[in-house]
């Protein structure tokens, strides 16, 4: 071979020899190639790089350079830290190097901590994103084509209540190619226990920050929901978004956990989606319409929600053709322990409302047709007002039965103790067929005909048992032109209070009456019966006794007295008499040692008179009574 050739091969042999040494990474110790990359940072994003570890270099296909255990600080490098230890990599623009700029066209950190704004007045990544903003939008410098963090920690200060939090395992990738006018988003991380991930696509940073719109199409999931909008948004005059967009979760409780955040009654709320139009401005969002799923009830509406200081807040009003109340009462008796009523236990159960009002709710909820468990409810109208210190629940009006019912209950936090709760109960009821409704709710229909009533009931408590020992107020029931079905008490009283035996004596007993009334006075959980009584056009009957709320016992006696015509000698026809008493579950009925005749009346009545409480003969209707001792007294 002669020398001619010899000298062109080994050319062509150096010369790959170099192109493929240039495109391995060499691992060099050189502390000014990180000086040289740190001027240009300075100058284009003003931000200073040192590298205490090795530096990796590769010169093709593009020019790329490693540094490791990296510390990038704003400004210079005594300015506050930005992100500390990890890889950095950093590919640079080729054409720029030759000129000897630092051109920064992809950005990687790998295994670093990126630290945030720690407190109020710490400015730290003000300047440098101000920079970046001002390359994105053309105005100076060159942006760069792709930015990522793998397995990066996210240090910074939650702005709701200023206290620091970390995000683990962030993996974010920010794309947005030279061709494209588009910038993608993509990325997940682990937080508060839980992970997500997110995805932003269609943004126009040149349009946002020229002060135009740009559309976008945005997802974010968690283990327990996801969140999904697509719309336009702006940056003028603060951030506002439109568009159309769903959240579906399955526990709102799980998901405010991983967020930190706290919404009102959020416990009961399990499977729950909302679906609509959405306009979002800085911390507030209107749904101009909106579709609400929750436990298979379909709502329609509108709302609004506000999030941040001092407290997140939703207003609804939302409509549905027929509406499922049954989990939502089982979600109530689960969580306040009345699912377990026989438990002892359950008496011990508090009754601080702090977990059910971690926000503000205004909502205003009808419905064509509305169920609790076997209750049919028509015509429905209420309302939820939750606020900081308590909870208001009203029954504007339904239609039960052939009556209407209306109803409201609060409870509220006492001033002095959050954990002590204050329970007010103020109902009516007009026209209820009551035995219909013991048959919806499978017990047996011994009354018929059309029932009024009323009830005012208060008490206060840390648990079940102090509040049903100290429920005070006022009960009342009347009914007319009815019959007691299951029972003839004309025959009890021709049988000297006897029963007539058999089934068929009871299917086909009844007692027809004129008027019936029952009012009960509560006062420290006990309930004692002031009037009792039913009249028809053969008997009367009256009922005196008193309930145990706390020790759910109840005792009372009964008389009964014919109305027939006195005999010869003018005697007046006997009072049978009835001991009733024992648990709600297993009351027991005796008749009395024996009937009681003229003088024992006069002296029953007489004792009667003497325990009679002040209110027994209110209106049904009425809400509030003092008595006239009590309002002189000073």
């Amino acid at each position: 071979m002669s020398l001619r050739r010899t000298l062109s091969a080994a050319g062509l042999g150096l010369l790959a020899l170099g192109l493929v040494a240039a495109c391995l990474p060499w691992s060099v110790e050189a502390p000014s190639a990180a000086r040289f990359v740190s001027r240009g940072l300075q100058q284009s994003w003003g931000v200073a790089l040192a590298a205490r570890g090795r530096t990796e270099i590769v010169l093709l296909p593009l020019p790329r350079v490693v540094f490791e255990d990296i510390r990038l600080t704003e400004g210079d490098a005594a300015g506050p830290v930005l992100a500390s230890g990890g890889n950095l990599s950093l590919q640079l623009g080729l054409a720029a190097l030759f000129t000897g700029r630092v051109e920064v066209d992809s950005l990687t950190l790998d295994g670093g901590e990126v630290v945030l704004p720690q407190e109020a007045s710490d400015t730290r990544w003000s300047a440098t994103v101000e920079r970046l903003t001002r390359s994105i939008a053309g105005e100076v410098g060159d942006r760069p084509r792709r930015i990522i963090l793998a397995r990066c920690a996210v240090k910074g200060r939650d702005p709701r209540d200023g206290t620091l939090q970390t995000a683990r395992d962030v993996d974010l990738t920010i794309s947005w190619p030279a061709w494209s006018e588009s910038l993608a988003v993509s990325g997940g991380f682990h937080w508060n226990g839980g992970s997500a991930r997110i995805t932003l696509a269609g943004l126009r940073p040149h349009a946002l920050l020229s002060g135009g719109e740009s559309p976008f199409t945005a997802a974010l999931t968690w283990p327990t929901g996801s969140l999904n909008a697509e719309g336009s948004g702006s940056l003028h005059d603060g951030l506002k978004a439109s568009g159309t967009g769903s959240l579906q979760t399955r526990s709102l409780h799980r998901t405010l956990a991983l967020s930190g955040g706290g919404l009102a009654l959020s416990p009961f709320v399990e499977d729950f989606s909302v679906e609509g139009s959405f306009e979002a401005a800085a911390s507030q969002i209107q749904f101009p319409s909106v579709t609400v799923r929750s436990d298979g009830n379909v709502l329609e509406g509108a709302g609004s929600a506000s999030f941040g200081s001092p407290r997140n807040a939703v207003q609804a009003t939302l409509a549905a053709e027929s509406l499922n109340l049954s989990p939502l009462l089982a979600g109530f008796l689960r969580l306040t322990g009345f699912d377990s009523a026989d438990d002892p236990a359950w008496r011990r159960q508090p009754l601080d409302l702090r977990p059910f009002t971690g926000g503000d709710l205004d909502l205003r909820i009808s419905a064509g047709n509305a169920r609790v468990g076997p209750v049919q409810l028509t015509d429905l109208a209420s309302s939820v007002l939750v606020r900081e210190g308590g909870i208001e629940a009203t029954l504007g009006r339904a239609s039960l039965r052939g009556g209407m019912v209306k109803g409201r209950v609060s409870l509220a936090a006492d001033e002095g103790d959050a954990a002590l709760t204050r329970v007010k109960a103020q109902g009516s009821f007009d026209g209820l067929d009551l035995g219909a409704l013991m048959d919806d709710l499978g017990q047996p229909r011994w009354l018929h005909g059309a029932t009024r009533g009323s009830l005012a009931l208060e008490g206060a408590g840390h648990d079940v048992d102090a509040l049903t020992r100290s429920v005070s107020g006022r009960v009342a029931l009347e009914s007319a032109d009815g019959a007691l079905s299951g029972l003839d008490l004309a025959d009890v009283i021709h049988r000297g209070g006897a029963v007539a035996p058999g089934a068929l004596a009871r299917r086909n007993g009844r007692t027809p009456f004129e008027h019936a009334a029952l009012t009960l006075l509560f006062v420290d959980g006990i309930g004692e019966i002031v009037e009792g009584r039913l009249a028809s056009r053969t008997l009367g009957a009256s009922l005196n006794g008193r309930v145990a709320l706390a020790d759910r016992r109840f005792q009372a006696r009964a008389e009964l007295q014919s109305r027939t015509a006195p005999s010869a000698e003018g005697a007046t026809p006997p009072t049978t008499l009835f001991e009733i008493a024992g648990p709600w579950d297993a009351v027991s009925v005796r008749a009395s040692a024996g009937p009681r005749h003229d003088g024992d009346e006069a002296r029953q009545r007489a004792a009667s008179d003497a325990v009679r409480r002040p209110g027994a003969d209110l209106p049904l209707g009425i809400r509030a009574y003092a008595p006239a001792n009590a309002a002189a007294a000073p």
